[in-house]
């Protein structure tokens, strides 16, 4: 509980963000870092070195390195990385751009560290993780890259706030697995956009590229819910807007969300929302 009320309380701002492409140089090979720093493998094969451990990069690699810590980035000859990084302070916001040292300890200017009050917050997060299974996570990271550069109104605001909550999302996925994963989230959306139709399952698991067992676990686990039941949940919640804001007759939405009969469409509805669909009806004219 500390960490997590720690993590929500940080003001992050960014120092600079850029995309390198490594070329292997002395620089890439002895340096630590003054703020908190986020790279993320855009493309090639190399590894990182940090705190007496080596890991593996690749595209879609998240890399995160605390501040202070020294390492270094050795590259594939033939598969060059390149990454979008982006370097931030988590609470006080430090006036320069100066993110890094490249002579550690000789050159090293404490005056350009960071302010990390609470080392729990940064703990979680360090080291690398795969962020293949999660394009929306590798979208607002690059997004948040370009933003950067841009002279628009509010940037600092709209900037802050992205990364706030990107931060977050990233925590809650090191701490607890648990973000939307795409694969189950493409078919949310086709429920969503396609509630009348009742498509085989085993369409959802050809879609999804999963055996039923991991398709049903990974549904489970990011909604609480079956996807059988959570596609009755998207029906009724139609149902339960159709007949507020349509003139169409009960058997008319029965039928456009994929019920055979209007019985079995008005015993699903009265035992979702504990009141018949006739009655629901009456009401809303009576408003």
């Amino acid at each position: 509980m500390r960490i997590e009320s720690s993590i929500v309380s940080i003001k992050p701002s960014i120092r600079a963000a850029h995309y390198h492409a490594y070329s292997g140089t002395l620089k890439e090979k002895n340096r630590c870092g003054y703020c908190c720093a986020f790279h993320l493998i855009d493309k090639g094969i190399g590894t990182v070195l940090m705190a007496g451990r080596t890991f593996p990069l690749r595209k879609g690699t998240l890399v995160f390195i605390p501040p202070g810590t020294n390492h270094s980035f050795h590259i594939s000859e033939s598969q060059p990385i390149a990454s979008y990084d982006l370097y931030c302070d988590f609470y006080t916001k430090k006036d320069t751009r100066i993110h890094l040292c490249f002579n550690p300890p000789e050159d090293f200017n404490a005056e350009w560290m960071t302010v990390i009050p609470d080392s729990a917050v940064i703990e979680p997060l360090t080291g690398t993780l795969q962020l293949s299974r999660y394009p929306e996570l590798i979208q607002t990271f690059i997004h948040l890259v370009r933003l950067s550069r841009l002279d628009i109104h509010f940037k600092e605001e709209i900037v802050s706030s992205m990364l706030y909550s990107w931060i977050l999302q990233l925590f809650n996925l090191k701490i607890s697995d648990n973000i939307p994963d795409y694969r189950i989230q493409k078919i949310i959306d086709l429920m969503e956009q396609f509630p009348g139709t009742n498509p085989p399952y085993e369409q959802w698991l050809d879609l999804c590229q999963l055996k039923k067992s991991q398709f049903y676990s990974i549904f489970k686990k990011m909604t609480g819910l079956t996807p059988k039941e959570c596609f009755v949940r998207i029906k009724m919640q139609r149902a339960y807007a159709m007949l507020h804001e349509s003139d169409s007759s009960i058997t008319s939405i029965a039928e456009q969300l994929g019920y055979s009969g209007i019985h079995y469409f008005s015993k699903q509805f009265s035992s979702y929302f504990g009141i018949p669909p006739s009655e629901l009806r009456k009401r809303t004219n009576a408003d």
